[in-house]
């Protein structure tokens, strides 16, 4: 009959669907570190052997691991030193500079309030001398040399002082000979002292 092919033809059909599904994929599957694994257990015969360490080894491997932090530990304390070394070196100069700096306007303000109490007993001084009173000439002068000894213009105030008395009244002679001398050697450059030591050149 006609409708007995068209049956054969589906069974056939089928059959080859089946053969088709049973077939394996074309793809492998991903091998997972767990599918590895479980291969190599396969592959060993179903075990796996682990080799122990000796004690010897153990104790080498414990060795190296303290060798290993102490050197880290060192490089670590090397560096936190040179680190606090350059940060405390820096605030030192820092706070010395400070302090200098705050002692040099202490000084000036020093020197300035010296200058203007010397320069009133200058002034005393001068107009002494224009009196041709030499001897409060001399105090004058000798205050103001006491608040600023170092000072030339002071002390060849009162140096010429000395000098006057001495040439006028036969006075203080040898305290103004001492005092020119000393002033020379201080200030050799100054010519005019050779002018007082002339004046001084007798004792009286």
């Amino acid at each position: 009959m006609g409708g007995e092919g068209s049956i054969q033809g589906m069974r056939t059909s089928l059959s080859n669907n089946k053969k088709l599904l049973g077939k394996k994929s074309m793809f492998r599957p991903e091998r997972t570190f767990l599918r590895l694994k479980n291969e190599y257990i396969t592959y060993a015969g179903g075990k796996i052997v682990l080799k122990k360490a000796t004690k010897s080894q153990l104790k080498a491997i414990r060795l190296k691991i303290i060798k290993e932090r102490k050197k880290k530990y060192y490089v670590t304390s090397i560096i936190f030193l040179v680190l606090f070394s350059t940060i405390g070196l820096l605030t030192y100069n820092s706070f010395h500079n400070n302090i200098n700096v705050e002692k040099e306007k202490i000084e000036k303000i020093q020197l300035s309030d010296k200058i203007e109490k010397s320069l009133v007993y200058i002034t005393k001084g001068d107009d002494w001398l224009k009196e041709r009173s030499w001897h409060n000439a001399i105090f004058e002068y000798q205050i103001a040399n006491k608040i600023l000894p170092n000072d030339y213009v002071i002390n060849h105030r009162l140096a010429n002082a000395f000098s006057l008395r001495c040439e006028n009244e036969f006075k203080d002679c040898k305290k103004g000979k001492k005092l020119v001398d000393r002033l020379i050697k201080q200030f050799p450059e100054k010519t005019e002292l050779l002018a007082l030591k002339e004046r001084l050149k007798y004792e009286y």
